[in-house]
């Protein structure tokens, strides 16, 4: 049974750290491939304070170019309302009925599922594996269903390099060459 994985977010913008999960979890997990799947509405954030989905799904797919192993999808964006993640586990799993969906969360990530929509659902649409994070210990309810799995440490976030962009700081090595390009020809994160 091939074993596809999901890995969910905003993307605003994606980055090396990314890319770096997506393949540790093809490595650790023994997936075929990644779906990378970005938010339209994400339930945690103000939408007015993300890019526009078009930019951040133009982004995500040059960041996932030239990793055959990789897939980006606008499931999420082509819906209407908040983006959940058990509708688009459902969703994925009636596409790909022979497959095993195995969903990829940040170990910071496991407390909060307990306010997340119906998380136990989720963990029952999908094996749910989460990525050891510095500084960020597993704990709460879902901790003990959820297997973690280790990579080397990237301690690289889409809020300090928007940052960084609006500072005017260099972003080399936090971003695939053709996502910061893309950045820098659309003037992305300049005035937020």
């Amino acid at each position: 049974m091939p074993r596809i994985g999901i890995l969910g977010g905003t993307f605003d913008p994606p980055h090396n750290g990314h890319i770096a999960v997506a393949r540790a979890a093809i490595r650790e997990c023994d997936l075929q491939k990644i779906i990378f799947i970005p938010a339209k509405y994400p339930p945690h954030k103000p939408i007015e304070m993300v890019a526009p989905e078009k930019d951040r799904l133009n982004m995500l797919k040059l960041a996932a170019g030239g990793h055959s192993e990789f897939e980006v999808s606008d499931i999420e964006l082509k819906r209407n309302g908040l983006s959940y993640t058990i509708e688009t586990l459902k969703e994925i799993k009636e596409r790909n009925p022979e497959a095993e969906i195995v969903f990829i969360i940040g170990a910071d990530n496991i407390s909060e599922m307990e306010s997340w929509y119906l998380p136990d659902e989720i963990l029952n649409a999908a094996t749910v594996v989460a990525f050891n994070r510095p500084g960020f210990e597993p704990r709460g309810k879902y901790k003990s269903k959820i297997k973690m799995f280790n990579m080397p440490p990237v301690n690289i976030s889409s809020t300090e390099i928007r940052d960084k962009i609006r500072a005017h700081e260099a972003v080399e090595g936090l971003l695939p060459k053709p996502v910061r390009e893309y950045i820098e020809r659309k003037s992305l994160y300049m005035d937020k």
